[in-house]
């Protein structure tokens, strides 16, 4: 009988069987009422107990009694810290149903657990320590955009670092060598102290919006530049190798003849608060095309008035002239307002013809009332295919 005990653990060894490890085994069977996933609940959460006195349970079973008196109990999934912990090493087997109970035997091995956790740490460390790496090569090639990006990342794996350092701390004592080596702190302030020194110029011609951007060192290449209006995105690009960016009009004209764009870094918010790196605003206007015409309008004063702003804005002269050409347009409108009518949305359909040029337009606005949604609906025509249309070729 020795020889044959002897063998087994011989076996067992090869293997990398620990005997030990049964020492280290927590196991609690629970039974419950309600269903089998409250018993694996009941269950789990004993197990939890037992692993930690710093871990807190807030199993919940909520009661409700209905029109004939039954009352039911429903189990909601248990929270606290030891949540993640639990899950990751339990073992749960159902019990056989008896007298009407479901039951249910969750066991762990804390030294299983435990050696999970650590490969798990490990594997972060390691990714951390590269990406700090990499991190500190963006420094050194002003590489904002991606510096952002990897900052970002490696304070992903911290978290994840920490948190699983807390899983460890509820199985077993945290070594002091597991603590994080990577400074955080160091990395966000080199990164702000090099993006406070960024200066963004933005410059106005007739054909482009230049922007030049550069840092302590000089002029920085391939920066991400964007140019908003009415918080979207109009352009996106970056600057080219000596840090310059041009953007055609054409495209800042897009959506508005005339206004005002915001300029500023394409790069994660945070920092670029943080860095108190400025944005730039600059208004832009239409050089009149030498157009003029009499609006012909089919609808009511706030519209038919919101278009002919728009269309001047636009460059294209409109006077109340008798003997001047004639710009038709046909305004339709389709609103429908919120449940508590005090928001409108207006879909039109706009229709701008002379001679034998014509255009229909198809947009939609929002206002108070149907009137302030019609005329925001106009301003979201496309200036420039209009003055395109209307404006490059006048009328004889």
């Amino acid at each position: 009988m020795k020889s044959m005990f002897l063998k087994a653990a011989l076996v067992a060894l090869s293997m990398g069987v620990s005997f030990a490890a049964a020492e280290n085994l927590l196991t609690y069977t629970a039974t419950s009422k309600v269903s089998q996933k409250d018993a694996d609940q009941k269950a789990m959460e004993g197990v939890a107990k037992q692993m930690s006195t710093r871990v807190k349970s807030e199993f919940e079973t909520r009661k409700s009694e209905d029109k004939d008196g039954n009352i039911t109990e429903t189990a909601d999934m248990f929270k606290g810290s030891y949540t993640n912990v639990v899950l990751k090493g339990a073992k749960i087997v159902p019990g056989p149903k008896s007298n009407g109970l479901f039951q249910s035997t969750v066991t762990v091995d804390l030294d299983q657990l435990a050696s999970k956790i650590l490969l798990d740490l490990s594997a972060i460390r390691t990714d951390m320590h590269a990406k700090d790496s990499i991190i500190r090569l963006d420094l050194l090639d002003r590489d904002y955009r991606k510096m952002g990006l990897d900052m970002i990342s490696l304070e992903k794996l911290a978290d994840r670092y920490n948190a699983e350092l807390e899983n460890l701390s509820c199985v077993k004592p945290v070594p002091a060598e597991l603590k994080l080596e990577v400074n955080l702190s160091e990395l966000t302030e080199f990164l702000l102290a090099n993006m406070s020194t960024l200066k963004i110029e933005p410059t106005l011609t007739d054909d482009f919006l230049t922007v030049a951007v550069s840092d302590f060192a000089g002029p920085i290449p391939y920066f991400p530049i964007a140019v908003v209006q009415n918080r979207k995105n109009l352009a996106v690009d970056k600057t080219d190798e000596s840090g310059v960016v041009k953007f055609p009009m054409s495209k800042i004209k897009s959506k508005l003849a005339a206004g005002e764009v915001l300029i500023h870094a394409d790069m994660n918010f945070k920092f670029v608060r943080q860095s108190a790196v400025m944005s730039k605003t600059i208004s832009y206007g239409s050089k009149s095309t030498g157009c003029t015409y009499r609006l012909v309008c089919n609808s009511g004063a706030t519209e038919c008035g919101a278009l002919q702003k728009f269309l001047m804005d636009g460059g294209i002269a409109i006077l109340d002239k008798a003997g001047l050409p004639e710009l038709n347009a046909t305004l339709a409108f389709s609103d429908k307002a919120n449940g508590g009518k005090t928001l409108y949305t207006s879909k039109a359909t706009v229709t701008l013809m002379f001679g034998d040029k014509q255009m229909v337009e198809q947009t939609q606005g929002v206002g108070r009332d149907e009137e302030l949604a019609h005329a925001k609906a106009i301003t979201k025509l496309p200036s420039a295919k209009i003055v395109e249309t209307f404006g490059n070729s006048c009328p004889k």
